[in-house]
């Protein structure tokens, strides 16, 4: 568990480096030209597409999977906690790749 902290904490200040870095460049850098603008909508919109096929997927997935437990967890009374756990795992994992792709799609609509 020490690994996977030190790895957050490292993360942590790469972003924290990466978008000062980010600040500095774009107060420094010219307005962008209508051509750059327009191909990196559409660079977006390609992303954008991959990444609503990948969450829907994923979402379906999910689904089968937490439909899965619950019957599990129905039929077989020992095995509540252990389907429980799964579930909200899955849950959790699957309200990250959600939470991503909305934030894609809020940079790309703006």
């Amino acid at each position: 568990m020490n690994i996977v902290y030190n790895i957050c904490i490292a993360l942590s200040v790469g972003l924290m480096i990466g978008f000062s870095g980010g600040i500095v460049k774009i107060s420094r850098r010219p307005a962008y030209t209508e051509k750059q603008i327009e191909k990196t909508a559409r660079i977006q919109k390609k992303a954008s597409n991959a990444a609503k096929y990948l969450t829907f997927f994923m979402l379906a997935l999910g689904l089968v999977w937490c439909v899965y437990y619950l019957v599990l967890g129905a039929v077989d009374p020992a095995q509540v906690e252990y389907a429980t756990g799964m579930s909200q795992l899955i849950v959790s994992v699957l309200t990250i790749i959600s939470i991503s792709f909305a934030f894609f799609e809020f940079l790309r609509k703006k």
